[in-house]
């Protein structure tokens, strides 16, 4: 059996219905779009083809010391720390560029990645080649050293080159328009640069030597930490704020927004029933106020004292016991046996009604007073309840 809808739950149930819609298309909308920002974007929160999680996972069951760091480069401690600082969307100050520097001078070691990485320490040297590479291309090792231990050969894609080595500098992989593979000491630590950051994606991890290459720029574990950047992705705030940037939190607006409807479409059908209050058209006030403006727009004076005067002796002769014909002086003289002469001026009042009606000429002001009296009349004698009880008759 179907329940009826009223026209008010049917528009509740129509609204969210097209807000779920709605929430629905863009939830399905975004992750798109994100996936199109995600390029060059190796942060280790992501599992997409250029996300880095599998990476940071790998680290973490081989036994490196490793977390995520998200916290300015002026808190990063000193000593044996690997920091890795891949594909960076944000670039450094000139405070953190100096932070950067004086971490590796202390003996610090840090992993660049990207075209825009060497800025990171404030260095110098990398330059676009002629042509823009799409696709990922193969580079050979060009010197037997740990850095290339167990890698022959690394694939990777980038239209990047380190041109010009700094002292000490040393150049591991690379091709006719510069290197792609650089180490060089700084202080007492050394930075490692890559042109770019596909050894270490979900993607190309697994490509030719990559995955040696990742392992022997991180070195052996257990000798120190591992420090994952995620400060230079953006995420500043822990978890929660790289999930403010993904689809997590339109879902939880869907929901909201439906345990809301729910519970107003409840709220609703479930509530106390009050019938609506609707004033009466037919008002005692409104319909004497409508009567006498039409009396006086008329000029019906006399109309108005007849009623009156009618409705008084209706009520004197039910009080009194006689036939509503009676006459006029039979009334007179019944209420003044009865009341034994209480209202002296009763009786002159009721004949000088009684001839001016006969005459049909009455004025206003006179027929509004003879009104008045007969209301007068009518509460001392009585007739009418809720007026003065039995008035002045006696009750024999």
């Amino acid at each position: 059996m179907t329940l009826p809808l009223d026209s008010g739950d049917r528009k509740i149930l129509l609204l969210s219905a097209g807000l779920l819609f709605f929430l629905t298309v863009v939830a399905f909308l975004a992750p798109g779009q994100n996936s199109d920002s995600s390029r060059d974007f190796p942060s280790s929160y992501s599992t997409g083809r250029d996300g880095a999680k599998a990476a940071y996972t790998l680290l973490g069951e081989m036994g490196y010391r490793l977390e995520r760091w998200t916290r300015p480069p002026g808190d990063l401690p000193a000593g044996d720390t690997m920091l890795i600082i891949s594909g960076p969307l944000l670039s450094a100050s000139s405070e953190e560029q100096m932070q950067l520097t004086q971490f590796v001078r202390r003996g610090g070691r840090l992993l660049l990645t990207g075209a825009l990485s060497d800025a990171m320490i404030g260095a110098k040297g990398v330059q676009p080649t002629p042509i823009i590479y799409d696709d990922e291309q193969t580079f050979k090792a060009e010197a037997p050293a740990p850095l290339t231990r167990h890698a022959p050969e690394i694939s990777m894609e980038s239209s990047v080159r380190w041109v010009h080595l700094r002292n000490g500098g040393q150049r591991y992989y690379g091709d006719k328009d510069g290197a792609t593979v650089i180490r060089f000491p700084l202080g007492k630590g050394e930075v490692i640069w890559w042109a770019g950051d596909t050894p270490l994606t979900n993607f190309g991890i697994t490509h030719a030597s990559n995955l040696a290459l990742f392992l022997n720029s991180m070195g052996p574990p257990g000798q120190g930490r591992v420090l994952w950047d995620e400060y230079f992705h953006g995420v500043r705030q822990g978890l929660w704020h790289y999930l403010a940037h993904s689809p997590v939190p339109w879902a939880a607006l869907q929901l909201l927004l439906l345990m809301t409807f729910i519970l107003a479409t409840y709220a609703r059908r479930s509530g106390p029933i009050r019938p609506i209050i609707r004033e009466s058209r037919l008002s005692p006030l409104e319909f004497v106020a409508t009567l006498g403006a039409l009396y006086e727009k008329s000029g019906e004076a006399v109309g108005a004292l007849e009623i009156a005067f009618s409705h008084f002796k209706f009520l004197l002769s039910r009080r009194l016991g006689v036939p509503p014909a009676a006459a006029t002086t039979e009334l007179i003289q019944r209420v003044e046996e009865r009341s034994h002469g209480a209202i002296p001026e009763f009786a002159a009042t009721i004949r000088e009604i009684d001839a001016a009606l006969k005459l049909h000429t009455v004025p206003e002001s006179r027929a509004l007073a003879w009104i008045r009296d007969l209301h007068t009349f009518a509460v001392r004698l009585g007739l009418e309840k809720g007026l003065g009880g039995g008035g002045v008759f006696s009750t024999g």
